[in-house]
């Protein structure tokens, strides 16, 4: 099918936005016109239907669910109160407007977009691509330029962190099919590749023609002397995809496949002209970029990438960096990978503006994200059988987003300007039934629980615990620890080895490092630091250019299979470690932990998951593992203990305490609300109870992370 391709037109390099919007200075794009034409057009299409009407939230709901979506956890206490010192009218769309350009922002929508991509730290160049994804979030990076370099990109996964998409699929065709088609167009095309689609029009030949465009593609590992140096994407010379399948070919010769797009583009503009307004938009950045050109030396191409590469002054007396630059001149990475023209024609029939799958699946995606429920559900599963509850407004918002340059910004800020999502929800005593019909019309918003890592950073904001609470030494205790130590040993495992491996005597050898056998943390993780992620965009590293000797590396692997070169074998045993620390608990964001967490840690008991099966959602059902976690978990203790360095220890000791301003300030900080006069009084109760002040205001706060209201969005 051939499909002229708009991309050409409006241009394939974008800036990434860092300052205003590309929408910005747009006449009639924004997100506050655009929510109330939503509204109304949400009205329209409920014309027919009668359904329950949930009213609006009250103010500080609206600034709890605010926060909760933009910057991943509940609002503090100061913006409590500076949000309440605005006017009334005025304070939801300022709110909205300072966490939009929060960092809290790309964390958020950084693990959004790390469950959609299924973003594995682990994978080749896993943690590169994690600090990719954030990156592009946080520079408001165009979606259609972010999916083009994903499904572009060729080279080395880490220097190339766009490669690790299709590496995480082990650059298979037929499974990069099936995930490029429901990832980023909404639409589930594998059941195609071993038979005509059951429920949809999609026929195994075109899955076969989809396919052909990773017919080239390949994973290649470069080693040297066993020793891996890299992991690269490459393109064959010839195409893996044949016709007709091995199944169907019995004897006959099969050919290979030539790509071809299926998916229908729209022929003409709609009634907004969408496609038009875009075309100015870009004919605009592109003009700006080329007058900035001008003036700094550059060429519009450099500017375009974002790269700042040719604004670089070298110092000529720099010997490190002449260094590099000779090693890169060697062009190791050269030889070994080269641009995929397959990949990148895919890349421009997918983010074509006149492909409407596009804009439409993410903008269903960011609306189920953010409402609770899609306009299409499941969420990525568009087909004639499985029509939109809205198709007007579904369709009004995708052409809006297109028009807007594709700014991910301009979408979310829009959708939460609407009045669907200022709604609240129907009481549980309404019939299921009725509660199901006014949250698919949109006349009420489903209940949602908080996603697992916006639970954790919620906790840990409540309790203070992103910075010390406690003194320096005020809560010294002594640690157990067991640990492994690797001895060699002859036939009888309790008898000492003589010689070493140069022949020396020796009792014992080195091993693994120590480490800890059970001494698992399940709510610490590895912190990612994205800057240094994404600094080596060098070739192959240097330090890994002086390989192993033949011996070191063999002496490794008999380490690994607990074998020494003489026979004998490797015992460990198991050594108790005490150590005495200051235990002073300090967490930091689960935003930037290294993805998937391990398991059994905290953001997976709550349902983030190992991003590794391609329909696997987030299961926010409760588990007794869950319950468990937060009655005796360490994150949710320590939050509760009151520590004397927070604010609300001072309403507590000497002779200026407070107990009811602290009942008042526990709430606000876990709850984002006052508390009723009987809570004060149960709460006072609760006090009265406690060993000490200290312990019932901690008995309080452990309550109330455990009560439902904390962990649903109201």
């Amino acid at each position: 099918m051939k499909v002229r391709l708009f991309s050409t037109i409006i241009g394939l390099a974008v800036v990434a936005v860092t300052a205003a919007p590309a929408w910005a200075d747009t006449p009639g794009a924004d997100p506050g016109s655009i929510a109330k034409a939503v509204d109304k057009l949400l009205a329209e299409e409920n014309a027919k239907t009668k359904t329950r009407q949930a009213p609006v939230i009250d103010d500080l709901p609206f600034l709890r669910r605010v926060s909760i979506d933009l910057t991943g956890r509940i609002p503090t206490e100061a913006e409590i109160q500076k949000y309440l010192s605005w006017p009334a009218s005025e304070r939801r769309a300022k709110i909205i407007e300072e966490f939009m350009v929060r960092d809290q922002f790309a964390d958020r929508w950084a693990i959004f977009f790390g469950d959609l991509l299924r973003v594995r730290y682990n994978a080749d160049g896993g943690n590169a691509f994690q600090a990719f994804v954030h990156e592009a979030v946080r520079t408001n990076m165009p979606y259609d330029v972010m999916v083009r370099k994903l499904l572009a990109a060729s080279g080395r996964a880490g220097s190339q962190p766009e490669t690790s998409f299709i590496l995480g699929d082990e650059a298979d065709p037929y499974a990069m099919t099936g995930v490029v088609s429901q990832v980023f167009m909404g639409v589930r095309i594998s059941c195609a590749q071993c038979h005509n689609h059951p429920f949809d029009t999609w026929t195994r030949e075109e899955f076969y023609d989809l396919a052909a465009f990773f017919g080239k593609t390949q994973r290649i590992e470069h080693r040297v002397k066993m020793q891996i140096l890299g992991v690269f994407l490459n393109e064959r010379t010839e195409t893996m995809i044949m016709w007709p399948p091995e199944d169907k070919a019995k004897g006959q010769p099969r050919k290979a496949v030539k790509a071809s797009f299926p998916f229908k583009m729209d022929e003409t503009d709609g009634p907004n002209k969408h496609l038009a307004r875009l075309k100015t938009l870009r004919d605009r950045q592109a003009a700006e970029a080329k007058a900035k050109a001008s003036k700094v030396g550059t060429s519009v191409d450099d500017l375009l990438d974002g790269s700042k590469e040719a604004t670089k002054k070298t110092d000529p007396l720099d010997v490190t960096a002449e260094a590099k630059a000779t090693i890169r001149k060697i062009d190791l990475e050269g030889d070994l990978y080269r641009a995929s023209q397959l990949r990148k024609e895919l890349a421009e029939h997918v983010t074509d503006p006149r492909n409407r799958f596009f804009a439409r699946a993410m903008v269903n995606r960011v609306w189920g994200e953010l409402i609770g429920r899609g306009f299409v559900n499941p969420i990525d599963d568009f087909r004639n059988d499985n029509p939109p509850s809205h198709p007007k407004t579904l369709d009004y918002l995708a052409e809006e987003f297109i028009a807007s340059g594709y700014d991910f910004r301009f979408l979310v800020a829009s959708v939460v300007r609407t009045g669907v999502y200022q709604k609240a929800h129907i009481s549980g005593d309404v019939p299921a039934t009725e509660r199901l019909e006014a949250e698919t019309a949109f006349t009420a918003t489903p209940a949602r629980r908080m996603v697992s890592e916006t639970l954790f950073d919620s906790i840990v904001q409540a309790g203070h615990l992103f910075t010390p609470k406690h003194p320096a030494g005020a809560n010294m205790t002594t640690v157990t620890n067991y640990v492994q130590v690797a001895v060699a040993a002859k036939e009888d495992p309790s008898k000492p080895v003589k010689k070493s491996l140069d022949g020396k005597e020796m009792t014992a050898m080195s091993g693994p490092k120590p480490g800890p056998v059970a001494s698992f943390d399940l709510e610490k993780g590895i912190e990612v630091d994205f800057k240094k992620a994404l600094k080596n965009k060098d070739g192959l590293d240097i330090d890994k250019m002086n390989a192993k000797s033949d011996e070191e590396i063999e002496a490794e692997m008999m380490m690994k299979s607990g074998k020494m070169p003489n026979g004998m074998r490797v015992k460990y045993i198991t050594k108790e470690v005490k150590a005495v620390v200051d235990d002073n608990p300090q967490f930091s964001s689960a935003m930037r932990m290294a993805s998937p967490a391990p398991v059994g840690h905290f953001l997976r008991v709550f349902g983030q998951t190992d991003r590794g099966a391609l329909d696997e959602r987030r299961d926010h059902s409760p588990s007794m593992r869950q319950a468990l976690m937060m009655l005796n978990g360490k994150l949710t203790n320590e939050a509760a203990r009151v520590g004397p360095l927070e604010p609300v220890h001072k309403l507590l000791v000497g002779d200026k305490a407070d107990i009811d301003g602290a009942i008042r300030l526990v709430y606000r900080e876990a709850m984002t609300r006052e508390p009723s006069a009987d809570e004060i009084l149960e709460a006072k109760k609760i006090i009265k109870d406690a060993a000490s002040t200290l312990d019932g205001i901690a008995d309080l706060r452990w309550a109330l992370f455990n009560s439902n209201e904390f962990r649903f969005i109201n």
